[in-house]
């Protein structure tokens, strides 16, 4: 990937649309689910939305990170700035495109939902939000960590509806949790699945 024009022009769709990207740092194990203000060539200005209990351990990281749909951008410098804090472009700030397939983000409101076959009983539905999806893997968000969204753990069935309306049927491998403050101020996990098959 072309780091200067593909980099900026995902980084200006995610801020023309209000997509919440998320902004992390080595000195805290949360990260924190925020917007982007402006865009300039060598920085990101984001709103700061990391809670006055997390700001010092946030600070003391050496290392800072911005996840924006499949890009991860690195940094060992986030400025401070009021209300907004800028996270600067580095010369080798693009550490990774994390997903080979385009990755659509969905909001709440969006009505995305995950109708998950607990994998234990084989029984209960898990009804859960979805936060994104790409033709290779989903995520969803979770208020805790339960027993069925373990990395490692095989969710044989899983129905995502959009509107009410099946979109896809698929079995799916629970790869992560990542831990995240969301735009509401509200602490969540984000399960990142990944599609076996379809």
């Amino acid at each position: 990937m072309k780091k200067g024009h593909d980099l900026h022009s995902i980084l200006k769709e995610c801020q023309k649309l209000r997509t919440p990207v998320y902004v992390a740092s080595n000195g805290l194990d949360i990260a924190f689910q925020t917007l982007i203000h402006q865009i300039d060539p060598q920085t990101v200005t984001l709103e700061n939305m990391v809670r006055p209990e997390f700001i010092s351990r946030f600070a003391t990281g050496s290392k800072f990170f911005l996840q924006c749909k499949m890009l991860r951008l690195q940094s060992s410098k986030v400025t401070p700035r009021g209300s907004y804090m800028v996270f600067h472009i580095e010369d080798n700030s693009l550490t990774e495109e994390t997903r080979q397939a385009e990755r659509f983000m969905f909001a709440p409101e969006e009505k995305v939902i995950a109708e998950i076959l607990n994998p234990f009983d084989r029984a209960t539905k898990l009804r859960r939000h979805v936060i994104d999806m790409s033709a290779t893997g989903l995520s969803v968000r979770i208020n805790s960590p339960t027993t069925p969204f373990q990395p490692g753990v095989r969710l044989p069935e899983i129905k995502v509806h959009i509107d009410g309306k099946l979109w896809t049927n698929c079995s799916a491998d629970v790869v992560y949790n990542r831990k995240f403050m969301d735009l509401g101020g509200h602490l969540r996990v984000q399960v990142g699945l990944k599609i076996i098959n379809a």
